[in-house]
C-alpha cells in the first residue's frame, strides 16, 4: 500500500494543477484511514495482551438465630421494711390504785408470770377480806342450824316409827332439816366466792407478764395512779416477728395475702409470706400498708430496717425472645426475623458476595412487635411474631429489610 501511495504522489507531481489537487486529497484521505486502522489494531492488541482482572468479592455477614420460647417472667421489686413484733401484748392492771413498785424497764426480757409492777389496792383487799369473814360467819351459823335440824329430824323419825307422833309432825321435821342443809350449802358457796374475790384482789395487786418476751415500752412511774385497764407496758413475744412496708397503688394490684417474700439483712436472707394488705391508703403518705410473716428470724430485732423483695408483676408461659434481639426505632419496637433462601450453598454469588461452605443463605425481615414484661434477659412478645419464626439474635450492620446474611449450620439446626 505504501508503494501505491508513493506512485500516486509521483503522478500527482507530474499532473496538471487541477489533477494534482484531486490526487493530493485522495492521498491524504488514504493516509488518515491507514492511521486509524493502525490505532484500532494497537488498541485491540493491548487488550489481548493485558491480563484479566479478578472480580472483587466480599463475604456475607454471619448472624446467630434462635426461636421464640415459652418462659415465666417475674418482675421482682425491692422496698425497705421495718421489723415489728408479730404478737404484741398490752399489759393492763385489773384494779385501780397507786403504783408502789416497778420491776421492769424498756428492753428487759421477761418470762411469763414475772412481776411488772406493784399496785396499792389495800382498800379492795380489805373489803374482800371483810366479805370473806362475813361469809365464814354465815357458814358457821348455817352449820349450827343444820346440826340442830338434823338432830330434831332423827328424833322425830324414831318417834314416828313407834307411832308416838303424827305423820304431819314427822314431815315438818324432815322439811326443816332439808332447808337447813340448803342454807348451809348456800353459805359455803358464798365463802368460796368471797375467797376467790379476796385471792384475786391480792393477785391483782401485782401486775405480771402474760407471756415471755421483751418489754417494748413502759408507761408507768412510782406513786402514779394506774387506772383499771389502762396500759402500763407493751411486751412482744419472743421468736415471733413480722415485717411492715408500704406500697403504691400501682404495686398494690400485683400482691395478695399468701404471696412469698424474701428479706435481706446484713447479708442474711429470710423467707416469709404476706399476711395483710391494707386496702385503704394512709392519709399522711398515700401509701398502702403491708405486713408479712418471717421464718427463722431469731437474729432480727424489733425496729430494724430490712430490704424486702417480692414479685410485683408476672406473666406465666409467655412467648419470649432475648432482650438483646429487641430494637427501637422512631418510637416503635422491632425484631429481625430470617427467612431461608434455600439449601446450604458455598462459593461466589451474584453481586460479588461470598457465603462460607456449609452455611445457609437467608434474607432479613424487619418485624414490628408489641412487647410486655422484661426481666432483663428475656422480653415478652405480645404480637408481631409467632413461635415458628426464626429470630436473629446477634447484631450486624447488615440488619435491614431485604438484606442477605449467612447462618452457621448449628445455628440453623437449633432454630
Amino acid at each position: 500500500m505504501s508503494e501505491e501511495i508513493k506512485k500516486e504522489a509521483a503522478e500527482a507531481t507530474q499532473a496538471g494543477p487541477s489533477e494534482k489537487s484531486t490526487r493530493r486529497g485522495r492521498v491524504i484521505w488514504r493516509l488518515v484511514v491507514v492511521l486509524c486502522l493502525l490505532l484500532i489494531a494497537g488498541s485491540v492488541a493491548m487488550r489481548l495482551m493485558k491480563p484479566e482482572e479478578a472480580i472483587e468479592t466480599s463475604p456475607l455477614s454471619t448472624v446467630s438465630v434462635g426461636s421464640p420460647t415459652r418462659n415465666d417472667i417475674e418482675i421482682e421489686t425491692s422496698l425497705v421494711g421495718t421489723i415489728m413484733p408479730d404478737n404484741v401484748y398490752y399489759v393492763m392492771p385489773k384494779v385501780a390504785g397507786e403504783i408502789k413498785e416497778i420491776y421492769v424497764s424498756q428492753g428487759d426480757h421477761v418470762n411469763e408470770g414475772d412481776p411488772i409492777c406493784l399496785i396499792d389496792n389495800d382498800a379492795q383487799v380489805d373489803s374482800a377480806k371483810i366479805t370473806l369473814d362475813s361469809a365464814k360467819v354465815q357458814v358457821d351459823t348455817a352449820a349450827l342450824a343444820e346440826e340442830t335440824a338434823r338432830t330434831n329430824y332423827e328424833r322425830m323419825n324414831a318417834l314416828f316409827a313407834t307411832g308416838d307422833i303424827s305423820a304431819q309432825s314427822f314431815e315438818s321435821a324432815k322439811t326443816g332439816y332439808e332447808q337447813a342443809k340448803d342454807q348451809l350449802s348456800a353459805a359455803q358457796l358464798q365463802v368460796e366466792a368471797a375467797q376467790l374475790n379476796y385471792d384475786l384482789q391480792v393477785e391483782f395487786s401485782t401486775v405480771t407478764a402474760p407471756v415471755s418476751g421483751v418489754v417494748e415500752s413502759t408507761n408507768m412511774s412510782v406513786n402514779a395512779m394506774a387506772a383499771q385497764s389502762s396500759q402500763v407496758c407493751i411486751i412482744s413475744a419472743l421468736g415471733s416477728h413480722k415485717v411492715q412496708f408500704s406500697v403504691t397503688d400501682r404495686l398494690l394490684s400485683g400482691i395478695a395475702v399468701g404471696d412469698p417474700i424474701r428479706i435481706e439483712k446484713q447479708g442474711s436472707q429470710y423467707e416469709g409470706a404476706i399476711t395483710m394488705v391494707e386496702q385503704m391508703p394512709d392519709q399522711a403518705t398515700g401509701l398502702y400498708s403491708v405486713e408479712a410473716s418471717i421464718d427463722d428470724d431469731n437474729e432480727l430485732t424489733t425496729g430494724a430496717g430490712v430490704k424486702v423483695y417480692f414479685v410485683s408483676e408476672s406473666s406465666m408461659d409467655a412467648l419470649t425472645i432475648p432482650t438483646d434481639a429487641v430494637y427501637y426505632d422512631g418510637g416503635l419496637t422491632y425484631a429481625y426475623i430470617l427467612s431461608y433462601d434455600g439449601e446450604s450453598a458455598s462459593g461466589a454469588l451474584e453481586e460479588g458476595v461470598l457465603i462460607s461452605e456449609e452455611n445457609s443463605l437467608g434474607t432479613v425481615h424487619k418485624a414490628e412487635i408489641e412487647t410486655g414484661l422484661s426481666d432483663g434477659e428475656n422480653t415478652e412478645v405480645l404480637s408481631g411474631i409467632s413461635e415458628d419464626d426464626v429470630i436473629i439474635t446477634s447484631w450486624t450492620a447488615q440488619l435491614y429489610e431485604g438484606a442477605r446474611v449467612q447462618v452457621l449450620p448449628d445455628e440453623e439446626a437449633e432454630s
